[in-house]
Formats: C-alpha cells, sequence, structure tokens
C-alpha cells in the first residue's frame, strides 16, 4: 500500500504541477490581453488624437483661406500696414487663437489683429523662428505649421499656422498666419489627453524633429524648444522599427495606418501608437510606459497566486484527509487485491506472489490445477447466479479437503489451483484422486441438487518447470490431458511438451492450409440394398507439405479449439456443394450430399443464411442437402437449436443425427427433434455378429427410424457378413469400406459413370 499512497501524493504533485502549468498559461494569456489592451487603446487614441487635430487644422486652414482673400479682396496689400476689425471679431469668437497676420511674400506683417503691435513684430522670412515654416508656405498649397514657440508680444507658448494665398497664376500674392494658444480655448491642444503619470500624448514634427504639443503629467514648455530626438537617432530606430513591423516607415506614412511598436528611451521602454498625417506632416503619438504594463500585471499575478496558495492548501488537506483514510484501509486492500471476490480463496495474483515467494529460495512445491467439467453447461441451463452458488459451494468443500499448509486459489471462473510443499508425485497423485472423487459427489444449491466432476493436472518444482511460468504451464498441459476423458487426474510428463508443440504446429499449419486453400474434400457413397449409390458423405482431408497426412479427428478437434471450426466449416459447406454442383450436371440426376456440421458452425447466428446462399451460389436444391449433427448440439440452448433445424427444414434442407444411440439422451430428444435421418453408430455395427445385445440395439434403432418415418443409414460396413445381417433386421442404406472407401472427385465420378452404365 505504500505504492498506492506514494500515487496518491504523486497525484497531489501532479495536480499541482498541472495548476502551476495552468497558473503559467493563464498569467500568459492574461498578459497578452493586457497588452493587446493597451495597445489597442493607444491605437485608438491616437487615432482619435489624430482626427481631433486633423480636422481642426483643416478648419482653420479654411479660415486662413477666406479671411485671407477677403483681406486681399477689400484692401490693397501694399497700403500702409494696419490692423483689421475683421480679424478682431474672429479672434473673439475662437479663443484658442490668440493673434491673426496678413504678410508680403518677403515676410512683412501689413495686416494684423487689434492685439498685435506691428511695430514689435518681425519679419516672418527672416526671423529665425518662423523663417522655415514661411518658406515652407510659400511652396505648399496646404497650410503649414510652424514649430511651436514662445511668443513674446502676448506672452503665451503658441502654434503658427500659415498658408500661402495665390493668384489665379499661382504665385503667392500674401501669407495669411495666424496661432493656437496651448493654455485657452476648447481645442484639442487644451484638454488633457494622458492618463496618468506613465502616459502621454505628443504631436511630433517630420520636418525638423520637434515636439509640436505634448500633453504629459508635468511636462513644461521647454520640450518644445529642444530637438526631440536627432536625424541619426531617428533613423536607427526607424530602422529597428521596418524590421519589427515587417514594412517601411515609409509605407506607414502614406497609409494613413496606426501602427503598434515597442520603443525604449534611455533605460525606459514604452509601448507607442502612432499615425502620420501627410497633409500637416505631423506625427500622432500615444504611448505608455511598460512600467504601468507590469504594474497592472502584478497585480493580476498576485491575485492568481493568491487563489493557486489557497486551492492549493485546500488541496494538500484533502489529499492529507485522503492518505489518513488510505492508511486504514490498506490491510483490507491488501486482502482484496489477493484474494477472490466471490469464495475468498487467494485469487491469481495471490497465488502468483506465494509461488514467487518460493521460486527464488529453490524451495521444491507441486502445483494442482483443478478445473471444473463442464461448468458453462451449468450457468447456461440455471443461470449466472445459481454458478455463482455452485462455485461457492465448490471452492467450500476443497477448503475442507484441503491440508492447511497448503495454498489454495481460485484462479478464473471454474478453475481453482493448490500449491503444496508436498513433491512426492505418486502420493499427491493418489490424494488428487480422493479429492475428485469427494468434489464429485452431489450437493444442493437453492433447492437444486447438482453433481459436477473436476479433471485436475499436476506439475512440480523444479522437476517440471525452473521457472514460474514453466511451472504453470506445465500443470496446465497436465490438465489439458485430464480434460480429454473428463473427471480424471493427470501429472506432468515431459511428451505432454511434444503433443503441445504437435497442436501448435498443427493450428499454425491449419491456419495457412486454410489460408491457401491446401485442404480438400473426399466422399465416400451412400448405397442402397442393390448397393446402388444414392448418396455421398463429404468427409476433408488435409495434407500439409510440412506435416504430410494430418489425421482428420486431430485437425478438427485443433480447429474447435484455436477459433478455427468457422472458417473450416465454411470450406467444407463451400468446396462440397461446389463439387457436388459439378458432378450433379455430369451425371444429369440428383443423389443425397451428407455434410457434417460441428456444434460451433451450427450455432452461428447466420449459419442457415450462410448455407442458402453457398446453395444458391452453385444452384444447388435444397432437398439434395443432408446435414450431419451429433447429438452434443443439444447440451445447452436447445430452443435455439431447435429453432434452427425448423428453419433448415423449412428451405428443404433435411436434418440427419449422425452417431446415433451412443449418447444417453438420444431416445428423449427424438421427441422433440424434426430429425428427417438417424446413422447407426460404427461401434453397434462392429459388434453385430457377435453381440447379441448390439444386434438388438440396432433392432431397436431400426424400429424407431420406421416408426417415426426417418431415415436410416448404417455406418462404418467393413464385412458382407455385417451387410447381410443389417439388410435382414430391415436396413435399406449403408456406408462403409466393405462397399466404397472415402474417395476423391474424379475418382467418384469414375464410380458413377460405370454405375450409371451397367
Amino acid at each position: 500500500m505504500a505504492i498506492l499512497k506514494k500515487n496518491i501524493w504523486s497525484l497531489f504533485f501532479l495536480i499541482v504541477f498541472s495548476g502551476l502549468i495552468l497558473l503559467t498559461v493563464i498569467l500568459v494569456f492574461r498578459w497578452q490581453a493586457i497588452v493587446s489592451e493597451t495597445k489597442t487603446y493607444q491605437t485608438t487614441r491616437a487615432e482619435l488624437v489624430d482626427q481631433s487635430v486633423d480636422s481642426l487644422l483643416r478648419t482653420q486652414e479654411l479660415v486662413l483661406d477666406v479671411v485671407g482673400r477677403e483681406l486681399l479682396r477689400q484692401e490693397d496689400l501694399y497700403s500702409e500696414s494696419q490692423h483689421i476689425p475683421l480679424l478682431d471679431s474672429i479672434l473673439s469668437v475662437d479663443e484658442s487663437l490668440v493673434g491673426f497676420g496678413l504678410a508680403r511674400p518677403d515676410g512683412t506683417l501689413v495686416r494684423t489683429s487689434s492685439n498685435l503691435d506691428l511695430s514689435e513684430l518681425p519679419n516672418l522670412r527672416t526671423h529665425p523662428q518662423s523663417r522655415d515654416s514661411f518658406a515652407e508656405a510659400l511652396k505648399s498649397e496646404a497650410m503649414v505649421l510652424g514649430r511651436t514657440y514662445y511668443f513674446e508680444p502676448l506672452d503665451t507658448w503658441l502654434i503658427p499656422i500659415r498658408k500661402a494665398l495665390r493668384n489665379e497664376n499661382g504665385e503667392v500674392v500674401a501669407v495669411m498666419t495666424a496661432g493656437f494658444k496651448l493654455t485657452s480655448g476648447n481645442s484639442v491642444f487644451n484638454k488633457r489627453l494622458y492618463d496618468g503619470a506613465d502616459d502621454s500624448v505628443m504631436l511630433y514634427r517630420e520636418s525638423d524633429g520637434y515636439v509640436q504639443f505634448l500633453s504629459q503629467e508635468g511636462s513644461s514648455p521647454d520640450v518644445y524648444s529642444q530637438i526631440h530626438v536627432d536625424k541619426k537617432t531617428r533613423d536607427e530606430r526607424r530602422r529597428g522599427f521596418e524590421i519589427a513591423l515587417g514594412r517601411t516607415v515609409e509605407s506607414i506614412k502614406q497609409s494613413r495606418e496606426s501602427v503598434v511598436v515597442r520603443t525604449s528611451r534611455g533605460e525606459e521602454s514604452f509601448i507607442t501608437a502612432a499615425i502620420f498625417n501627410q497633409r500637416y506632416q505631423l506625427w500622432t503619438l500615444s504611448e505608455t510606459r511598460l512600467n504601468s504594463i507590469y504594474k497592472e500585471f502584478s497585480v493580476a499575478l498576485l491575485q492568481y497566486l493568491a487563489v493557486f496558495i489557497v486551492a492549493a492548501l485546500v488541496l494538500f488537506k484533502w489529499f492529507k484527509a485522503i492518505d489518513g483514510a488510505e492508511r486504514n484501509r490498506r490491510r483490507e486492500l491488501l486482502y482484496v487485491s489477493r484474494h477472490d471476490e466471490l469464495t475468498g480463496l487467494l485469487n491469481r495474483t495471490g497465488l502468483l506472489d506465494r509461488i514467487e515467494s518460493l521460486i527464488p529460495s529453490q524451495q521444491p512445491f507441486s502445483l494442482i490445477v483443478i478445473n471444473i467439467d463442464n461448468f458453462k453447461g451449468i450457468n447456461d441451463r440455471f443461470g449466472l447466479e445459481i454458478g455463482d452458488a455452485a462455485l461457492i459451494e465448490f471452492s467450500r468443500r476443497l477448503v475442507n479437503l484441503v491440508e492447511r499448509r497448503d495454498d489454495l486459489a481460485r484462479l478464473g471462473s471454474d478453475e481453482f489451483a493448490i500449491v503444496t510443499p508436498n513433491t512426492d508425485l505418486l502420493a499427491v497423485e493418489d490424494a488428487c484422486v480422493s479429492l475428485a472423487d469427494n468434489l464429485g459427489e452431489t450437493f444442493e444449491v437453492d433447492r437444486l441438487r447438482l453433481q459436477v466432476t473436476a479433471s485436475i493436472g499436476v506439475a512440480s518444482f523444479p522437476d517440471h518447470g525452473s521457472s514460474l511460468s514453466k511451472v504453470i504451464r506445465s500443470a496446465h498441459l497436465a490438465l489439458y490431458e485430464a480434460k480429454q476423458n473428463r473427471n480424471s487426474v493427470c501429472v506432468y510428463r515431459s511428451e505432454m511438451e511434444q503433443a503441445y508443440l504437435r497442436r501448435l504446429s498443427v493450428e499454425q499449419r491449419l491456419r495457412y492450409g486454410l489460408a491457401t486453400n491446401s485442404l480438400f474434400m473426399m466422399y465416400q457413397p451412400q448405397v442402397n440394398e442393390e448397393q446402388q449409390t444414392v448418396g455421398l458423405e463429404a468427409l476433408v482431408r488435409w495434407k500439409d507439405d510440412e506435416l504430410g497426412f494430418v489425421s482428420p479427428a486431430e485437425f478438427v478437434e485443433v480447429a474447435e479449439k484455436s477459433g478455427l471450426m468457422v472458417p473450416l466449416g465454411r470450406f467444407v459447406l463451400e468446396t462440397s456443394v461446389r463439387e457436388y454442383a459439378e458432378l450433379r450436371k455430369e451425371l444429369g440426376r440428383s443423389i443425397d450430399l451428407a455434410i457434417n456440421i460441428s456444434v460451433i458452425q451450427f450455432r452461428q447466428p447466420d449459419f442457415v443464411t450462410s448455407v442458402v446462399k453457398v446453395l444458391e451460389t452453385y444452384d444447388v436444391s435444397p432437398k439434395d442437402l443432408v446435414l450431419e449433427i451429433t447429438e452434443t448440439l443439444f447440451m445447452s440452448d436447445f430452443d435455439r437449436v431447435l429453432f434452427t433445424i425448423e428453419q433448415l427444414r423449412v428451405i428443404g434442407i433435411r436434418v440427419s443425427m449422425d452417431d446415433f444411440g451412443t449418447g444417453y439422451s438420444s431416445l428423449s430428444l427424438l421427441r422433440k427433434l424434426p430429425l428427417d435421418e438417424l446413422k447407426i453408430d460404427k461401434s453397434f455395427v462392429d459388434s453385430i455378429l457377435e453381440d447379441e445385445k448390439a444386434a438388438n440395439m440396432i433392432r431397436s434403432i431400426i424400429a424407431i427410424a420406421q416408426g417415426h418415418s426417418m431415415e436410416l443409414v448404417a455406418e462404418g460396413v467393413e464385412e458382407s457378413e455385417q451387410a447381410s445381417a443389417l439388410i435382414k433386421m430391415g436396413c435399406r442404406r449403408f456406408q462403409g469400406y466393405y462397399f466404397h472407401r472415402p474417395m476423391p472427385l474424379d475418382a467418384l465420378r469414375e464410380l458413377l459413370a460405370e454405375t450409371s452404365e451397367s
């Protein structure tokens, strides 16, 4: 039971280990989910901010274009610089704008809103803060964003926007300019776009690497004063991004699609979503530090670990309780594992353990194997409950008959074994004979009086086997020999091994013979009193390349015990009917064809169907066929056998009882069975001349056949005197060596041809 205990804890550790694997898988999926959710969130925010910024800039671009053209229409651009009320009215509506101005192509501001002093305003084309964006505006059809900077006249940080105004010829006649204030109004630039200290949203200029706008906790305007990433570093990072994304930065810029990458600055890592605005040359970046993801994952990790630890503790207590219960049941389980549940005797495992403990120390012993004869008949006739009760009573009687020093076990359904230290085989054999006699006494089970006999095989260690498997095999070989006679005792002999090997060889070669159709049919004619052939009995024969001629009695017995009887019977039936069909066609008339049917073959569910199919295949009338059965067929399941016989007779197939008169119940069967023919057994015919009892038995059988209108065949007739005596008694059909020996089909053709000519 230590193994059982070990297995319990092995199961516990397996469950815990499996739980760890499951926890790891869950955590991996949770991490992936957090990362995926973060990427989705960053992507969505980047797209929303990009859309908002694009919408705002396009609106302002339209405003600049409309206002600028209105100013050009109303005023002389080269007149004295002045403030324009129209620009003031627009500023009053949009608080995010901090001022308007209209400049000549040379950069001189000539019109402004009233909140700006022209004398303090620089030339846009030459001033360091505005010259690049002004020059770009002169070339661009779209509005251009200048670098975010501090505008001293208004004491504020702003984003300059500029739109070139062109005439019909495409020449720039003026540049309209304005500025977004970053800290007022209701625009996207004055809203908190980040979530927490680890989060940020950035508008990043493609042209020069400066930050256009940053929404981040604790950020200061100083970020707009310096290049965010120098060109060399930016190019290096972009090459890494292209490898990670599997596409070029240029394709991303052209696609107007957002992408998500993992970035790093210094010792910090970020998940960054980016989308590029081609019109305004802006990257919208939404990013969060990986630290925040680690924190979120850590919370989930602690939660899952807590659940896992609690579950493991509960499981541990549960397994500990199970282990405690198992300790109390170990003896019981050990007993159950080595004893038979029905009889309480040792089972196969218990007996093998006992024998294995004797073999290493070379302690001699005898192994006695006991098998109840025809126990299946008890189960079939009276049911499994009566069968179990009979086994219990049988084992009880065994316990009372064996000595205390002996080990008694039930090996299987109706097989028992005894291990005894007594190795005096003569004494053991005498004891077994006495045991068989005592076991054969009648006993009562559920008001039924039963009598069972037993066959016993004996082998000893080490004389009959030097190992456990060899001793058991020797004992079973002896049992097999004893079973041939029933209710007998047999001690192992070396020649049994040869017989066993012979059976194995016959079985293997028979399988090959059936597969290669090396068996063949012989036919023994049946004649009437005028010695005219009126029937044939089909007899299977086998001559093997290795074994030579094998007796039918030998290979049929092997076939019955090795599962080959059905294919053998199928071969006999089909071959006989086929050859008979050829013979009948040549003769031009029909005679009876008798085929022996085994018990196993007859009980197949499709037996009747298979017979009819063979007859139809070779166009043979059912009336030509006689199926010979033996009395052993009726030993069990009588009703089913009777039903099958009735089916055959309805079709027109006749049924004959072979070896009639040799069984104890043949006469009683005649009352119930619809038989067409009886065959007088050869043992009666052999003694007909010198044994009056045998002669009287034959007279009785003839009278029975005549009284029941059945055909009668005397088989085994070998002398003319026997034939004459049978004819005088009233027998009209004969079979035996006196008339004809079994012959092959060709010889049978010649015989029947000669008979026809005569």
